[in-house]
């Protein structure tokens, strides 16, 4: 018993050893490297491209094709696009061209102060369409799937009802709130100060990234506190190092938000909560959301404070499709996205949901195939 309790000790004793030599080899490289080159590692080309708008199609070296739908990732504005690909072990791209898909990423770019004329309707009428044809084009493909995170999720709904794109077969929603009313302190603050956000938006032009973030930072007052003490504990895991560096950039490099896309999101979004109610509209085009005919995919989080999880579950009831999704992920805003729980709750989900539905099949499917899509939907909605 002696013997068996001193073996334990002094087992316990070379892990903490080690791991106090990877805290000091690891926090030297820590220190010294340039947290930007783990970022945005997996290889793409840019087969799209005018003024600040790229399609980018990502690929890897011993990565074959398996289904003939490409997939579309959407970002939402004022982040860029690299929290698609964080690092080579935490990156959505990657993960999604090993399991067989066609992977493209549209990049809104960073907008200037030319770009404060810039509305939603230019995101929805014509950015995205442009982006679905180029890919639809470049994979040859009649179908694509759109994958969209917060509010890329939201543009991937309002293109494909504003639209009517039947060409759109799957939606992948992560995170994306539609009853913008249940959003909690969101709603409540939108409500109340509302008109002295606009006000304020006409003052200073395009909303600026460094307030984005400073405002997504108070989320979190305590985290922000314990992260560098988090950070030292965990030092001698370089998983865990490289997603704190990841997560810093993403937090630390939001861009600027279009004033005009704005003003247009803070009113008609937020306040008058339009989408939901059926009574958006981009230029004369109406996104009535039971227009919505794709097979869709939803995820929430019930810790999300920036999505709140009754205002993500909203898309189940306003979409007009009856095959329809509803999961329930672990982690928060970010978390449910990008985090350590990500790949199994999230990602890996979403590629086995879209592999039957990305197949090759004839463009209009029987009732009886419908029905059945339809059936295995709601079964899954239940669970």
């Amino acid at each position: 018993m002696f013997e068996s309790l001193l073996a334990q000790g002094e087992r316990a004793a070379r892990v903490e050893a080690n791991r106090a030599l990877l805290r000091f080899v690891n926090g030297i490289e820590w220190l010294v490297r340039d947290p930007t080159t783990i970022i945005g590692r997996t290889p793409f080309d840019v087969v799209y491209e005018r003024d600040k708008l790229q399609v980018r199609h990502y690929h890897l070296r011993g990565a074959a094709r398996r289904y003939p739908v490409p997939v579309l990732m959407i970002p939402p504005l004022m982040v860029k696009p690299f929290i698609f690909d964080l690092y080579p072990e935490r990156s959505l791209v990657a993960f999604f061209v090993r399991r067989g898909f066609a992977v493209y990423l549209v990049d809104f770019g960073e907008p200037d102060d030319a770009d404060a004329y810039v509305r939603l309707d230019d995101y929805v009428l014509d950015w995205i369409p442009t982006a679905c044809d180029q890919v639809r084009q470049h994979a040859k493909s009649e179908d694509i799937s759109l994958l969209g995170y917060c509010m890329g999720g939201l543009f991937a709904l309002s293109h494909t009802a504003a639209n009517d794109d039947r060409h759109v077969r799957n939606l992948v929603a992560i995170a994306t709130p539609v009853d913008m009313h249940k959003m909690g302190l969101f709603a409540w603050a939108t409500q109340l100060a509302g008109r002295q956000a606009e006000a304020i938006a006409r003052q200073i032009g395009n909303v600026p990234g460094g307030l984005s973030s400073a405002v997504f930072r108070m989320l979190a007052p305590m985290k922000n506190v314990t992260r560098y003490a988090d950070l030292f504990m965990n030092m001698w895991d370089r998983e865990y190092m490289n997603g704190f560096d990841a997560m810093n950039q993403w937090v630390g490099q939001f861009i600027a938000y279009p004033q005009a896309a704005f003003i247009q999101f803070n009113r008609e979004f937020m306040q008058q909560n339009k989408l939901v109610k059926g009574e958006l509209s981009f230029g004369d085009r109406r996104a009535d959301l039971k227009r919505v005919r794709a097979s869709l995919l939803a995820f929430a989080s019930k810790a999300d404070q920036i999505a709140p999880f009754r205002a993500t579950r909203a898309v189940i009831d306003a979409v007009g499709t009856r095959d329809k999704t509803f999961r329930v992920a672990p982690g928060g805003h970010m978390g449910i996205f990008a985090g350590a729980p990500a790949p199994e709750h999230v990602w890996g989900p979403a590629t086995d949901w879209l592999a039957p539905r990305s197949r090759a099949q004839r463009r209009h499917a029987s009732p009886a195939s419908r029905r059945a899509r339809a059936a295995a939907g709601r079964r899954a909605a239940s669970t």
